[in-house]
């Protein structure tokens, strides 16, 4: 089945909000941290492939940044962050590992100088509650704010804070013209789950202020991520990536509300002590939808 629009909107959504964490007016992320990988299990993983988990969750992959992450050193030798120049060796950024053929072995000794991303960004598609109550949340670290050491925490239901949680909420279509154009009008929203005010603080403030700006859609097969959340074509940069489709459609940003959420109810409910904050944000897309 081919992608749809809401496929294509929610997906684009998330490349720029992911970049937009990466800007100089905000730069969320921590560079240069000396990370180790290990050999673990992985269920999700195809037979003929292995695993190494990372001390790090959420690796930034664009090569905007500064200190990109190139690579990774393998039993001291340099591994390019290419899997098609590399021998099928991914770099997995959303999950910090890396994942190799089958024939690599088990007792290698995998290190990086890593780039993490300080707030780690998921798409959603359950309801924000059914998150809140049925997920297992860690703490990124108790020695270091961002270090990786609950190895038993794998499942798909672990999400590693700080973390944005990026879902589409509402959809309808508005006749707007003559000739089949219409206005396509969604409400995507992210939830912020942190222990740290300050860092919630931040992130509301900064998206509040893109009201107005326009959003490139980027077809849903242009999604820069593939087999495991590896980079398709290495190095990725999205204002390169968007280029591409800057004569295409494009959404823009109406409003954008926050709102922070204290309910003691709520914390006691799920006895976690992190702070919730929600971001709405009212986009409009004129399109031909039948065309």
């Amino acid at each position: 089945m081919k992608a749809q629009f809401d496929q294509n909107l929610l997906s684009s959504f998330y490349l720029w909000f992911e970049n937009r964490l990466l800007k100089e007016d905000i730069k969320a992320y921590v560079q240069d941290l000396d990370n180790t990988f290990k050999y673990v299990e992985f269920s999700d993983l195809p037979s003929d492939f292995i695993g190494y988990q990372g001390q790090f969750r959420q690796l930034v992959a664009e090569n905007s940044v500064e200190s990109p992450n190139s690579g990774v050193f393998i039993n001291g030798d340099f591994v390019t962050g290419d899997s098609s120049a590399n021998g099928s060796v991914f770099i997995d950024n959303q999950e910090g590992r890396v994942v190799l053929p089958l024939a690599s072995g088990t007792n290698l000794e995998i290190t990086a100088n890593s780039t993490v991303k300080e707030i780690n960004t998921y798409i959603s598609n359950d309801s924000d509650l059914n998150i809140i109550l049925q997920s297992d949340f860690v703490e990124n670290g108790q020695t270091s704010p961002y270090f990786f050491n609950q190895s038993e925490k794998l499942d798909e239901k672990t999400f590693f804070l700080p973390a944005c949680f990026i879902s589409l909420a509402s959809s309808d279509n508005d006749e707007h013209c003559f000739g089949g154009m219409e206005e396509t009008k969604n409400r995507i929203q992210v939830m912020v789950l942190t222990r740290d005010n300050f860092i919630i603080d931040s992130v509301i403030s900064k998206f509040r202020d893109t009201a107005r700006e326009s959003i490139c859609n980027i077809p849903y097969e242009s999604f820069p991520y593939g087999f495991s959340y590896s980079v398709k074509n290495f190095p990725y940069e999205y204002d390169e990536l968007k280029s591409n489709f800057q004569d295409g459609m494009t959404t823009h940003i109406d409003k954008v509300s926050v709102s922070k959420v204290f309910s003691e109810k709520l914390r006691e409910a799920i006895n976690k002590d992190f702070s919730i904050a929600t971001m709405d944000f009212d986009l409009s897309t004129y399109r031909f939808p039948r065309l």
